[in-house]
């Protein structure tokens, strides 16, 4: 004999699980966070050069370090001494960066280069560093100069 508890039970209904989706939802809104955070600790602030006419544009490299190069104390400096960084890195002298370029290129055959300097700076500590560059046969160098908005 059945039951008359099966007969006034209701059919399972069909519904829609939004949880998955929320976790992913938060899984991305933590990595774009997260990339946010690491591609803008690598620039350093600094008052970039503006030249007139520039036809720079963006360019989005892979494989690549880039070196800024700032003045000293801007306070109290002259603008021919300058300290070098790779990233967000603390200052390091060219030796040590000289170092790290030649691992790198070990790693990675096809590394690009990008310098970011101060515009306050003289030119000779900027040269020094290419000059390094050159020595360690980086065929891709970029310097980095400030484009103005909607260039």
């Amino acid at each position: 004999m059945k039951s008359s508890r099966s007969r006034y039970q209701r059919p399972p209904r069909l519904a829609f699980n939004a949880t998955p989706m929320v976790d992913v939802f938060f899984m991305l809104a933590i990595f774009y966070m997260l990339v946010t955070r690491f591609s803008s600790a690598e620039q350093v602030p600094m008052d970039l050069p503006r030249p007139e006419g520039s036809l720079a544009k963006v360019a989005h490299i892979p494989e690549r370090v880039v070196i800024n190069c700032r003045l000293a104390d801007p306070a109290h400096s002259s603008p021919s001494s300058a300290l070098y960084s790779v990233g967000p890195n603390q200052p390091e002298s060219l030796a040590t960066i000289s170092d790290r370029l030649a691992s790198l290129k070990r790693q990675s055959p096809d590394l690009k280069v990008i310098i970011r300097a101060d515009r306050r700076l003289d030119y000779a500590p900027v040269r020094a560093l290419m000059r390094v560059i050159a020595h360690h046969k980086i065929d891709m160098l970029n310097v980095v100069a400030h484009v103005a908005e909607g260039e």
